[in-house]
């Protein structure tokens, strides 16, 4: 009886470390520092040469978590905060996991489902149709993907299993959850997917409400997305191809349609190039701008990256659109060229 006294606890902490063997958590980041020079800088004409981060990456940090429940399930969490190299702050202020910060379940057999702050269905699959992927000189100046909704908070998101290549998402934002007012920041959002060997196509719809705040309801207009996007891999090259219509009254951009077209061609294992073209046909006068795009990204091992983009905006009577997709200070219908270079490490 002596001896079972002393086994009974040792039985308990294998018992405890076979059960943590079953869960994992994993601490992941992105740091992006670089030099810009862009003309035409704002209003007033004027150049500018200086430090930035998240050039051809966003910077952030995260956790993502999953703990294997049996029978096929496993229990997920994802939590994600955007920052600026530099000076350490948050991309939104007052906010620590702008990101993501979901908690949900997987299944081999019904898909994954997830809830909190996630991206949105044409933010998260936009990237794999793009040939800069999320590099601030991108097609995503054109806002394609609107800012606005790039983050749904208080949103519920299915992604089914794939079959044949094939797979689909549907996503559902509460929104605001104003009392009384079920329509004030509500999302809605489905794709289809197909990935092959070579092929790749997505087709997205989106829907998104406007806001309550500050005794403006904006609630009953609305912003409609139709997003179709093909890629194609041919040896050490891959070509990109998307189209997106823009309707509705809410104007996170002007109604009207884009595309772009682009390549990426891998010139060695650990050097790539890139180049894009983008376009803006809007259609309440607010201009036909047009992107030309080209950048090169060296390996210099698996998490660390050395990288150039250059880019022109050819404004064509558009006054509030901006070469670099995230700086939002428009040059006011001036033309506009940059070019940058950096560093990314990922751990």
């Amino acid at each position: 009886m002596k001896n079972l006294k002393h086994f009974l606890p040792l039985l308990g902490i294998v018992a405890c470390a076979a059960g943590h063997a079953q869960s994992s958590v994993t601490l992941f980041g992105d740091v992006d520092v670089g030099v810009q020079y862009l003309t035409h800088a704002g209003s007033n004409g004027g150049r500018t040469i200086g430090f930035q981060s998240g050039n051809e990456q966003p910077s952030r940090f995260g956790m993502v978590g999953r703990e294997d429940l049996g029978d096929g399930y496993t229990a997920i969490f994802r939590l994600e905060s955007g920052f600026s190299m530099a000076n350490g702050s948050s991309d939104i202020a007052g906010t620590l996991f702008d990101r993501y910060a979901y908690v949900g379940l997987d299944s081999k057999r019904l898909g994954t489902l997830t809830a909190g702050v996630q991206r949105s269905i044409l933010a998260e699959q936009a990237i794999d149709f793009e040939p800069t992927y999320v590099a601030e000189y991108s097609a995503g100046a054109t806002n394609y993907v609107p800012v606005a909704s790039f983050s749904q908070n208080n949103s519920i998101k299915w992604t089914s299993p794939t079959y044949a290549g094939i797979s689909a998402v549907a996503m559902y934002g509460f929104g605001q959850q104003v009392a009384g007012n079920f329509n004030a920041g509500r999302f809605s959002s489905g794709a289809l997917r197909y990935q092959g060997a070579s092929l790749g196509a997505v087709v997205v719809y989106e829907q998104s409400h406007g806001t309550e705040a500050a005794g403006s309801d904006l609630s009953s207009k609305v912003d409609r997305r139709v997003n179709l996007a093909l890629r194609y891999a041919i040896g050490d090259a891959t070509l990109f191809a998307s189209y997106t219509h823009v309707s509705g009254d809410l104007h996170l951009s002007p109604p009207g349609y884009t595309y772009f077209g682009g390549l990426r061609y891998m010139i060695t294992p650990a050097l790539f190039v890139t180049g894009e073209v983008a376009h803006y046909h809007t259609s309440d006068n607010e201009g036909q701008p047009t992107w030309y795009l080209t950048g090169a990204t060296y390996l210099l091992s698996k998490s660390t990256s050395l990288y150039a983009y250059a880019g022109v905006l050819a404004n064509h009577g558009g006054t509030s659109f901006t070469l670099n997709t995230y700086d939002f200070n428009s040059p006011g219908g001036f033309n506009q060229a940059g070019a940058m270079i950096g560093i990314n490490h990922l751990f």
